[in-house]
């Protein structure tokens, strides 16, 4: 397998680990000094570190009735360091609500040693806005901007 196709699979369990919520899948593929910035694109909804990251999205996640992720395509730069990736999250985060379909297009970034340091999360802004709940400071608090 080439360098380009291991950091291709590494982009693809990423996806795939959040869509099936293994979170020991997407820890493999995250650099120790990952970044994700959010669709708010403020520092509170900026999360640093592998782990912090970790803590977030199943964070998040957990406090769900029902999650899916479907990762309809990913673009990969010719030297592998960008992915480009465009995904359609439902989620349904209360009983008896109707569940959210929400848009996004994804920038990522990949190290020396093909793992993922940055994401950058840009989104269709969909006919009802996510609980406030969904930032990092209201999941993980002050262990967000370590």
């Amino acid at each position: 397998m080439t360098d380009r196709e291991k950091r291709a699979q590494t982009v693809a369990d990423f996806w795939k680990g959040v869509d099936s919520h293994d979170w020991d899948l997407v820890a493999s593929t995250l650099a120790d000094d990952f970044v994700r910035i959010g669709m708010r694109d403020n520092e509170a909804d900026t999360c640093r570190g592998k782990e912090n990251y970790i803590a977030f999205v199943s964070g998040v996640i957990s406090r769900m009735v029902e999650h899916e992720l479907q990762s309809r395509f990913t673009f990969l730069s010719e030297d592998g360091r960008f992915a480009f990736n465009e995904a359609v999250e439902i989620i349904t985060y209360a009983p008896g609500e109707e569940p959210l379909a929400m848009r996004f297009a994804n920038y990522l970034e990949l190290n020396d040693e093909g793992l993922i340091s940055k994401l950058d999360i840009f989104w269709k802004t969909p006919p009802q806005m996510p609980p406030d709940w969904i930032a990092v400071e209201a999941v993980i608090g002050d262990a967000a901007g370590e």
